[in-house]
Protein backbone atom coordinates (compact mmCIF):
# COMPACT_ATOMS: atom_id res chain seq x y z
CA UNK A 1 0.00 0.00 0.00
CA UNK A 2 1.42 3.26 -0.81
CA UNK A 3 -0.08 6.19 1.51
CA UNK A 4 -0.10 9.93 1.68
CA UNK A 5 -0.14 11.26 5.37
CA UNK A 6 -2.24 14.54 5.95
CA UNK A 7 -0.49 16.87 8.61
CA UNK A 8 -3.02 15.71 11.38
CA UNK A 9 -1.64 11.74 11.07
CA UNK A 10 1.56 13.11 11.47
CA UNK A 11 1.35 14.81 14.30
CA UNK A 12 -0.95 11.70 15.68
CA UNK A 13 2.85 9.77 14.58
CA UNK A 14 4.64 12.78 16.50
CA UNK A 15 2.65 12.04 19.91
CA UNK A 16 1.75 8.38 19.74
CA UNK A 17 4.99 5.90 19.45
CA UNK A 18 2.28 3.59 17.89
CA UNK A 19 1.67 5.74 15.31
CA UNK A 20 5.00 6.48 14.91
CA UNK A 21 6.45 3.36 14.34
CA UNK A 22 3.33 2.98 11.47
CA UNK A 23 4.74 6.00 9.62
CA UNK A 24 8.23 5.41 9.89
CA UNK A 25 7.78 1.62 8.07
CA UNK A 26 5.43 2.92 5.74
CA UNK A 27 7.82 5.97 4.48
CA UNK A 28 4.29 7.87 3.38
CA UNK A 29 4.02 10.87 0.90
CA UNK A 30 2.98 14.15 1.95
CA UNK A 31 3.77 17.84 0.48
CA UNK A 32 6.20 19.89 2.35
CA UNK A 33 3.53 22.76 3.40
CA UNK A 34 2.64 19.29 5.94
CA UNK A 35 5.70 20.55 8.00
CA UNK A 36 4.58 23.56 8.71
CA UNK A 37 1.32 22.81 9.32
CA UNK A 38 2.82 19.81 12.40
CA UNK A 39 5.20 22.88 13.63
CA UNK A 40 1.98 25.08 13.69
CA UNK A 41 0.15 22.49 15.91
CA UNK A 42 3.26 21.36 17.79
CA UNK A 43 3.80 24.79 19.12
CA UNK A 44 0.42 26.56 19.01
CA UNK A 45 -2.41 25.50 21.64
CA UNK A 46 -4.93 23.14 19.72
CA UNK A 47 -3.85 19.82 21.07
CA UNK A 48 -4.48 21.67 24.64
CA UNK A 49 -0.65 22.12 25.02
CA UNK A 50 2.26 23.33 23.50
CA UNK A 51 5.83 22.07 22.40
CA UNK A 52 8.60 24.71 22.45
CA UNK A 53 9.46 25.63 19.02
CA UNK A 54 13.27 24.50 19.36
CA UNK A 55 11.93 20.95 20.40
CA UNK A 56 9.07 20.86 17.08
CA UNK A 57 11.69 21.42 15.02
CA UNK A 58 13.99 18.94 16.11
CA UNK A 59 11.03 16.05 16.57
CA UNK A 60 9.83 17.21 13.19
CA UNK A 61 13.62 17.07 11.21
CA UNK A 62 13.26 13.30 12.86
CA UNK A 63 10.00 12.56 11.24
CA UNK A 64 10.86 13.87 7.84
CA UNK A 65 13.70 11.93 7.38
CA UNK A 66 11.05 9.02 7.08
CA UNK A 67 8.87 11.15 4.49
CA UNK A 68 8.76 11.40 1.01
CA UNK A 69 7.66 14.54 -0.87
CA UNK A 70 5.50 15.82 -3.24
CA UNK A 71 4.61 18.61 -4.60
CA UNK A 72 1.80 20.24 -7.29
CA UNK A 73 3.24 22.53 -10.02
CA UNK A 74 1.85 25.31 -10.83
CA UNK A 75 0.01 24.01 -13.77
CA UNK A 76 -1.20 21.42 -12.04
CA UNK A 77 -2.80 23.57 -8.71
CA UNK A 78 -4.34 25.60 -11.58
CA UNK A 79 -5.62 22.45 -12.89
CA UNK A 80 -7.27 21.37 -9.41
CA UNK A 81 -8.62 24.65 -8.68
CA UNK A 82 -10.20 24.37 -11.92
CA UNK A 83 -11.73 21.22 -11.14
CA UNK A 84 -13.02 21.87 -7.67
CA UNK A 85 -16.57 23.04 -8.36
CA UNK A 86 -17.31 20.13 -9.91
CA UNK A 87 -15.90 18.08 -6.95
CA UNK A 88 -17.50 20.02 -4.34
CA UNK A 89 -15.12 21.94 -3.24
CA UNK A 90 -15.36 25.50 -1.63
CA UNK A 91 -13.65 27.61 0.92
CA UNK A 92 -10.93 25.94 2.90
CA UNK A 93 -11.97 22.16 1.50
CA UNK A 94 -9.43 23.34 -1.18
CA UNK A 95 -6.29 22.39 1.15
CA UNK A 96 -7.85 18.81 1.55
CA UNK A 97 -8.16 18.59 -2.24
CA UNK A 98 -4.74 19.71 -3.03
CA UNK A 99 -4.15 17.11 -0.17
CA UNK A 100 -5.62 14.24 -2.37
CA UNK A 101 -4.07 15.83 -5.21
CA UNK A 102 -0.97 15.29 -4.55
CA UNK A 103 -1.31 12.00 -3.19
CA UNK A 104 -2.45 10.66 -6.53
CA UNK A 105 0.33 12.18 -8.06
CA UNK A 106 2.71 10.22 -5.93
CA UNK A 107 0.55 7.43 -6.70
CA UNK A 108 -0.79 6.80 -3.71
CA UNK A 109 -3.61 4.40 -3.04
CA UNK A 110 -4.63 5.34 0.78
CA UNK A 111 -5.02 8.65 1.94
CA UNK A 112 -4.00 8.87 6.35
CA UNK A 113 -5.64 11.22 7.90
CA UNK A 114 -7.77 12.23 11.43
CA UNK A 115 -10.02 14.01 10.10
CA UNK A 116 -11.80 11.39 7.81
CA UNK A 117 -15.08 13.18 6.63
CA UNK A 118 -12.77 16.32 5.33
CA UNK A 119 -11.61 14.03 2.58
CA UNK A 120 -15.10 12.31 1.77
CA UNK A 121 -15.99 12.66 -1.83
CA UNK A 122 -12.47 14.34 -2.81
CA UNK A 123 -11.79 11.60 -4.82
CA UNK A 124 -13.10 8.66 -5.36
CA UNK A 125 -10.04 6.11 -5.94
CA UNK A 126 -8.35 7.03 -2.69
CA UNK A 127 -9.17 5.62 0.77
CA UNK A 128 -9.60 7.74 3.40
CA UNK A 129 -8.09 6.18 6.44
CA UNK A 130 -7.02 6.82 10.03
CA UNK A 131 -3.65 5.78 11.51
Amino acid sequence: MIAYWDSSAIVSGALEPAVRHALNASRPWCRPHVLAEVFSTLTGSRLGFRIDPASASTLIAGIAANLRFVELTTDETLLALAAARSRGVRGGRIHDFLHAMAARKAGCSHLVTLNLSDFQGLDPDLVIESP
